[in-house]
C-alpha cells in the first residue's frame, strides 16, 4: 500500500501529464501561427491534389475584413460585405507538386471592381517564395482594399518561372458582394 506522500507524488505526476497533453499542442500551434516566416506544410489533403501534377496551385487564402478575425476563403467562394469595409489578404497557401519544375514563384492579388479587369488595384507579395515541392504559407500582404458598393472579384494568379519563361499556372479567385 502506497503512503500518503507517494499518493500525492503520483497525483502530481498524473496532473502534470494531463496539463502538458492539453496545453502543449496549443502552444505549438500558437507558435506556428505567430511566426512571420513561411512554413512549409506537409499535409497532403488540399484541393491542389486534383490539379495536374506539374502545376503550382493556390489551395486557399486567409483574409481579414476590417480588423476582425482572419477568415479562410476557398476558390470560388463569395463574401458578403458592406460599403467602406476594408479587405486585406493575410496569407496565401500554395502547393508545388514534386513533378513541377520551378525556379521562381510570384503571387499577386488583384481586385476587379464591378467585373472590370483593371490591374491598377493590385499588389504583390515580396518575391522570395519557397520553391521546394511542398505546400507553403506566404503572407506579407500589407496593403488593404477599401471596398465600394458593387460586385467585385479578387483574382490571385500564381506565376512560376522556368528559366526565363513566365507561366501563369493557376488563378484562384473569390467574389465580393458589397452592399450599401
Amino acid at each position: 500500500m502506497a503512503t500518503f506522500k507517494q499518493q500525492v507524488i503520483l497525483a502530481l505526476i498524473a496532473a502534470t501529464g494531463a496539463i502538458v497533453a492539453t496545453v502543449a499542442p496549443a502552444l505549438i500551434e500558437g507558435d506556428k501561427k505567430s511566426s512571420s516566416e513561411p512554413q512549409p506544410t506537409l499535409a497532403t489533403t488540399s484541393t491542389c491534389d486534383k490539379v495536374t501534377p506539374a502545376k503550382v496551385c493556390v489551395d486557399n487564402v486567409t483574409v481579414q475584413v476590417n480588423s476582425n478575425e482572419l477568415q479562410q476563403v476557398k476558390n470560388g467562394d463569395r463574401l458578403l460585405l458592406k460599403s467602406r469595409d476594408t479587405l486585406r489578404l493575410s496569407n496565401v497557401y500554395y502547393c508545388i507538386p514534386s513533378k513541377a519544375t520551378v525556379n521562381q514563384v510570384e503571387v499577386k492579388g488583384h481586385l476587379f471592381k464591378n467585373g472590370v479587369e483593371s490591374y491598377k488595384n493590385s499588389f504583390l507579395t515580396p518575391s522570395t517564395f519557397p520553391i521546394n515541392a511542398a505546400c507553403h504559407h506566404i503572407g506579407n500582404f500589407q496593403k488593404t482594399w477599401k471596398l465600394e458598393p458593387g460586385q467585385h472579384r479578387v483574382s490571385i494568379p500564381i506565376i512560376k518561372y522556368i528559366g526565363s519563361h513566365r507561366i501563369v499556372d493557376d488563378s484562384f479567385y473569390f467574389d465580393l458582394d458589397v452592399g450599401q
